[in-house]
């Protein structure tokens, strides 16, 4: 008897060494401090972000309050990131919607692999889809567009494409160029000779002598005064490569701002 047990034990062991490591979420994906959502919205996002989360083992997570953690959106996103467990795997891959009611900001906090699969263009893309819904209060919409263009973006990345905001060719964009240049040419062009047809009375004339009354002007005295300067210094604006550290010493990324 203890052999067959010793060896079903075994035999679960090796089992769980060949099945795919999925990631234990600590947290629960929708932390809603400030009491945007009514219990039954609550229940459908956590259960659409819980899909997401498992399908690709990566942190997908919302958290709102009313008052801001720390002293900047950006720095209570990374920090709740950072301090209250959310991550997937060994890296702490994630992505997380920070909101503050009070403030009325908004900050998206990535780290491990969500540095690249929501990369600079991608966090532009999820921004421009969400802001919307958060200016007009529709909370519940906003935090639904989320989800689906999260898992849109994560689809991408998986497939070893992240979102990149170049969706056209390079001739396409030559020709784009080539039309803007040319385009206000032609037209100025034609304007000028459209101009130059009613000026029948013009004659061209070489010297300015026939304009100037003789004995008109007298110069007597001439010379230059150097009255004062002013010099203007501009700070030379420095490069962003659009990830920071955090108070924990992690790298993250991200972007934000008011709705």
């Amino acid at each position: 008897m203890k052999k067959v047990f010793s060896c079903v034990l075994l035999f679960l062991v090796s089992l769980s060494l060949l099945l795919p490591v999925y990631a234990a979420f600590e947290n629960p994906p929708i932390a809603d401090e400030a009491g945007y959502l009514m219990q039954s919205e609550l229940a459908k996002l956590s259960e659409k972000l819980d899909k997401v989360r498992e399908k690709y083992n990566f942190e997908v997570a919302i958290y709102t309050e009313s008052d801001m953690t720390s002293a900047t959106a950006e720095e209570s996103a990374d920090d709740i990131f950072d301090y209250q467990g959310y991550g997937a795997g060994e890296k702490d891959d994630g992505i997380l919607l920070y909101i503050c009611s009070d403030t009325r900001e908004y900050h998206f906090s990535t780290h491990g692999k969500g540095l690249e699969y929501f990369n600079t263009n991608g966090l532009k893309y999820l921004e421009s889809k969400i802001v919307p819904y958060l200016s007009e209060n529709d909370y519940y919409e906003a935090f639904e567009t989320y989800i689906e263009t999260s898992e849109e973006l994560l689809a991408m990345a998986k497939s070893g494409k992240p979102y990149n905001e170049k969706q056209h060719s390079t001739k396409y964009l030559i020709g784009v160029i080539v039309l803007c240049l040319v385009a206000p040419l032609l037209i100025a062009f034609w304007m000028m000779q459209k101009k130059l047809k009613k000026m029948k009375t013009a004659i061209a004339n070489n010297y300015a002598a026939n304009y100037i009354k003789h004995g008109s002007m007298k110069i007597n005295v001439s010379r230059d005064l150097f009255l004062y300067s002013r010099v203007t210094k501009t700070e030379k604006p420095k490069s962003n490569s659009g990830t920071h550290t955090s108070s924990s010493g992690r790298t993250h990324g991200g972007r934000g701002g008011s709705f």
